[in-house]
């Protein structure tokens, strides 16, 4: 989540559209992704797409996650090398030498200075890893280009696509058109059909790789055919009916029928509400009866020759701005939106929290990734296993900023809505409760079971513009409110990381954001505070891992030493200005010896904030899940082996013989 991401009201319509289940591990949404099928392996291969805007770095971000379909379920691939991040970019599959080829794309700038980069890299995607190809020659930066695989030829064919003109600013639409070997790319033209947002497929059935787009100016449609003796492109007959929005629409053969299919696009006037499926037999475009009520644009899409059928995923519902994470599959025409319950969805502040009786780590809740509600499930996390549990009687849905801490006395999961209602999980049931003193609402609070008070302390928090930094104590009945002095505890804040330090056997804190009171600056901190149970104490630590807050953080209690992983930091660059990132940095707190030591792995996982990390008592190791950063919402897991990070790698890739 970035920074006081406010939460906003739910666009029943839209919501259903582009909605997903809670139960679903899939990417979160974007747009302008791009797909190709990668055959021998059965998945199709997702890469990049462009978030929603960041108000913690104030842009758009793209993304460079590797995302595999295997016509179930979503798997999150962590590849040794990966592609810089990108969007409308151009993917397709090479039959020959069974390999996704990648090429191009816009990557959004790194601050507010810079306008976006144009990219003209080429990347192939085989055996898990993606790896550059490099060219003597190559096409120049640009997104939007059109590209399709001759399989007849064993070429790749790139047409057109935006480009800046000489002054590095004005994006302009190219003509070339370009020939990729296998290694090298051939410059074949630029007197080309003036065909603005093009889209390009190989129609095997009759061995022409079709074009279709725009005119230069943006109003007529254009289909034409590429003489593969002349290198040249052909115009179809102007009487030829077209499908009705060409503009950044979908192309796709599909083997099982023998013809190209045309979905999605924004029309140059209305664009129709439901979604429209045309076909192409070689003379003719036929609109198909189809069963979608809607439309979306931007997604990503490819053709699933096992199941016969086109799968799509993001985008955005047509006159919306609100970016989509649904899956759908396409066949002759009739949508479907499958998913299976086996993995928690993208998420932001969920509980995390170990369990060391029922050797397991508990889930709960989190800002779902849209930023529109929280979520209500519940899941057991064991040794790489998901499970989801019981929801009688939990917080359910709508459980603001959930907290929780594991009562290592009375064996209980306590959880709390916003700071201030309670629920208690015995691992068979939940319980709630109706005290007779409560903590004011707030969000973002620090909470935590100390295990030499034996009560879950919470502290400080966020309400409409004021921090706090009240401490309040949990006993398993009643809420109690600790009375410290002003100069006794830390300054008003949230966001914070908060433990209880085995080691000094007192509950610390560390960082977050706040200020006093309406008149004063918001304030990043990167001090440290201890509380025994009556007043808190600043620590005097030489050094800390900076100004921060949303990091992720968990107790080893082989070690006592607590891990901390990421957040967002931030650095003043004058009285008026701040610089504000996502970090993956790694560093571990010794309470014996109150130091902090930034450690080295050589493999992390990627920047975030707000996700979880705990203990997993079935395998001993230190364990990271979910999080926010840049505009996209994650529900990756990786683990720590004391010295590196593994990521959690799902099977699920079924190879098959190639025919």
């Amino acid at each position: 989540m970035g920074f006081l991401t406010p939460k906003r009201v739910v666009l029943f319509v839209v919501a259903v559209l582009l909605g997903t289940s809670a139960f679903a591990k899939q990417p979160s949404p974007r747009t302008l992704a791009r797909m190709a099928w990668d055959v021998p392996n059965n998945v199709g291969i997702l890469f990049g797409g462009r978030g929603n805007f960041d108000q913690a770095t104030g842009l758009q971000h793209s993304s460079d996650e590797t995302w595999l379909w295997n016509g179930a379920r979503w798997l999150q691939r962590f590849p040794v090398t990966k592609p810089p991040a990108r969007a409308a970019h151009s993917m397709v599959f090479d039959s020959t030498r069974n390999r996704v080829v990648m090429f191009g794309g816009r990557q959004e700038p790194a601050n507010r200075d810079l306008t976006a980069a144009f990219l003209n890299d080429t990347w192939v995607w085989k055996d898990d890893n993606w790896t550059r190809i490099e060219s003597a020659e190559n096409p120049g930066p640009r997104h939007y280009a059109a590209m399709a695989y001759d399989s007849d030829r064993d070429v790749i064919v790139l047409y057109g696509g935006n480009e800046y003109a000489a002054d590095g600013r004005t994006i302009v639409s190219g003509w070339e058109t370009w020939e990729f070997d296998g290694s090298q790319w051939h410059f074949i033209s630029d007197d080309a059909p003036k065909v603005a947002k093009p889209l390009l497929a190989y129609d095997a059935a009759r061995k022409e790789m079709i074009l279709l787009g725009l005119n230069d100016v943006g109003l007529t449609r254009l289909q034409y055919r590429y003489d593969t003796t002349q290198k040249t492109w052909v115009e179809y007959p102007s009487a030829t009916t077209l499908p009705t929005c060409v503009n950044e629409g979908h192309l796709i053969y599909q083997e099982h029928r023998g013809r190209l299919a045309f979905f999605g696009g924004i029309c140059v006037t209305a664009t129709p509400t439901a979604e429209e499926v045309w076909e192409w037999d070689g003379a003719n475009w036929a609109k198909i009866t189809s069963s979608a009520t809607g439309r979306i644009v931007g997604q990503a899409s490819a053709y699933d020759p096992l199941r016969d059928s086109m799968v799509t995923f993001g985008g955005t519902a047509a006159g919306s701005a609100i970016l989509g994470s649904i899956t759908a599959v396409v066949r002759n025409g009739i949508w479907s939106s499958p998913f299976t319950s086996i993995k928690p969805a993208p998420r932001s502040l969920p509980t995390f929290t170990s369990d060391p009786d029922r050797n397991t780590i508990w889930m709960f809740g989190g800002l779902d990734e849209d930023s529109l509600f929280y979520y209500g499930d519940f899941w057991g996390y064991r040794a790489g296993q998901w499970y989801l549990s019981t929801l009688a009687n939990n917080p359910g849905g709508g459980c603001e900023t959930p907290l929780a801490a594991y009562d290592t006395d009375r064996k209980v999961l306590v959880v709390t809505c916003a700071g201030v209602s309670v629920y208690e999980w015995n691992g068979t049931e939940w319980k709630t409760f109706d005290p007779s003193t409560e903590p004011p609402f707030r969000n973002w609070a620090g909470m935590v079971y100390d295990q030499k008070l034996k009560k879950t302390i919470v502290f400080g928090g966020y309400l409409q513009s004021n921090y706090r930094n009240d401490t309040w104590a949990w006993n398993g009945t009643n809420w109690t409110e600790i009375r410290v002095d002003g100069d006794d505890r830390p300054p008003n804040r949230a966001l914070m990381a908060m433990w209880y330090d085995p080691l000094q056997q007192k509950t610390i804190l560390y960082g977050g954001l706040g200020r006093g009171n309406l008149n004063q600056k918001i304030q990043r901190y990167d001090d440290m505070w201890a509380f025994d149970g009556s007043r808190w104490t600043k620590l005097s630590v030489s050094t800390t891992p900076g100004t921060r807050f949303g990091p992720q953080y968990a107790v080893d209690p082989a070690t006592g030493k607590l891990l901390l992983f990421g957040g967002l930091r931030s650095v003043q660059l004058d009285e008026d200005s701040l610089d504000q990132y996502f970090e993956n940095d790694t560093w571990q707190w010794d309470g014996s010896a109150s130091t902090w030591t930034r450690l080295e792995p050589t493999r992390r996982p990627d920047v975030r904030e707000n996700g979880g990390m705990a203990w997993d008592p079935a395998t001993g190791r230190l364990t990271l899940f979910a999080g926010y950063a840049r505009g996209f919402y994650l529900s990756d897991v990786w683990t720590w082996n004391g010295q590196d990070w593994e990521p959690d790698v799902e099977a699920g890739v079924r190879r098959r013989a190639v025919r």
